[in-house]
Formats: C-alpha cells, sequence, structure tokens
C-alpha cells in the first residue's frame, strides 16, 4: 500500500488500480529503462557528479534487479 492510500479511508476502486498500474508496461520495458539508467550512471561519472564508485554500485544494483525480473522474482 503506497503511503498517499494509508491517509485515505475508502480502497481504490479495481478499475482505478487498473487503470493507473504501469507494471504491465513496465515489465515489457525493463531492458530498456536499466540499459538507460546505467548510461546515465556512467554519463554522471563521466561528468563528476557521481564518483566512478557510486556509478558501479549503481550498476551493480540495476543489474541484480535485471536478473530478478528475467527470473521472475
Amino acid at each position: 500500500m503506497s503511503h498517499i492510500r494509508k491517509r485515505l479511508s475508502k480502497p481504490l476502486e479495481a478499475t482505478a488500480v487498473e487503470y493507473t498500474s504501469s507494471l504491465s508496461f513496465d515489465r515489457r520495458l525493463y531492458y530498456h529503462d536499466i540499459t538507460g539508467s546505467i548510461a546515465h550512471a556512467t554519463m554522471l561519472a563521466k561528468q563528476d557528479i557521481i564518483s566512478p564508485e557510486e556509478a558501479e554500485a549503481i550498476k551493480k544494483g540495476l543489474l541484480s534487479i535485471m536478473k530478478e525480473i528475467e527470473k521472475g522474482v
């Protein structure tokens, strides 16, 4: 449950949940989303906005998420 839903007394209608959910798209786009995020972290490190170590940690985390998605976790 989101932090916003905790403040409301009525449950959200199923049609609203279905309409606002992006999981079906997220699952189809995960590879492109993750590789784009890795490229962005790499650029941030090259521009000295984040450290190379931070970029590597972000990359490792994103690759871990990608593996979980591919395993169906």
